[in-house]
């Protein structure tokens, strides 16, 4: 088994997480990647990046980062399935998709509204306790798992298009073109795996610093994206006037989105770097939300 070179852990506020515990509870897992849940006497832990992506922890040769901010607990959460990827019945989707999702891909708090996916069958969120906070399901979070399943009108085509503010260079061959492949496999593919909602005409969507605006859909009424779901991102970059960027701006900070585990670890160790020049700075990746 590869040994880690190096590890981020991210802290459950439902355990007090001492340096003893964590150490003895990451030694007892046989393999360690981003994204897992781990519990065990006075540790409960979420996996943050893994250098390499894959392998054991060694007392001595891991190097262990634990992340300043600690996440919360629900209570409880309920989700349900979207109802065009329904998977035989409520029992089999909780034991075969939602289970293993909340114990193997979880990267940051999240809050009522969050879809994801597991193995093509998608979920949303639609109700946690405490009402309207921000956690993660641990291991004595409840899950509620029946009610009726959430209908959605899925597209056949949606075409959207990046806007030249926050689009790194290379995505742009030219100012006239723009490296679709590119595009669709570093930002929008896995992106609409695991988000759900439906879309417009119109609408915009900020994924990484990156905002895309929907050209055109299949149907015209709009939709989610499903497995069948052609995505195009064709055309040129689009420009915005001032006005209309700093609404966008604005509009983004009311959003029910709060800063995930991994980007607030990454805030803590630019600050750690900044006072201690030279120190390494370990960084930080997990499952996509």
């Amino acid at each position: 088994m590869v040994i880690l070179r190096r590890l981020t852990v991210h802290g459950l506020d439902s355990a007090k997480n001492g340096e003893e515990d964590i150490f003895r509870l990451l030694a007892d897992q046989e393999e360690l990647s981003a994204g897992m849940r781990i519990d065990g006497p006075g540790a409960e832990l979420i996996i943050g990046n893994c250098e390499p992506s894959l392998g054991s922890f060694s007392q001595g040769k891991t190097e262990v980062t634990l992340a300043d901010h600690v996440l919360k607990v629900f209570q409880k959460v309920h989700v349900l399935p979207y109802h065009d990827t329904f998977k035989y019945n409520f029992d089999h989707m909780y034991l075969h998709h939602m289970v293993p999702y909340f114990q193997s891909c979880q990267s940051g708090e999240f809050t009522e509204g969050f879809d994801f996916t597991h193995e093509n069958v998608r979920f949303s969120v639609v109700g946690v306790f405490p009402a309207k906070s921000y956690g993660v399901v641990g291991q004595a979070t409840e899950i509620f798992y029946e009610g009726p399943a959430i209908e959605r009108r899925v597209l056949q085509r949606l075409q959207v298009v990046p806007y030249e503010v926050g689009l790194p260079e290379h995505y742009r061959p030219t100012k006239l073109s723009l490296d679709e492949a590119a595009l669709l496999s570093d930002f929008l593919r896995p992106y609409f795996e695991q988000r759900s909602a439906e879309l417009r005409t119109g609408d915009v969507v900020p994924i990484h610093g990156v905002r895309f605006k929907v050209i055109a859909c299949r149907p015209s009424e709009g939709g989610g994206v499903g497995r069948d779901t052609e995505i195009v991102c064709q055309g040129v970059a689009l420009r915005e006037n001032p006005v209309t960027q700093n609404a966008a701006a604005k509009t983004a900070a009311k959003g029910k989105a709060r800063p995930s585990a991994k980007s607030v670890v990454a805030a803590a160790a630019a600050r750690r770097a900044a006072s201690q020049p030279g120190d390494p700075t370990p960084s930080d990746s997990a499952c996509s939300q």
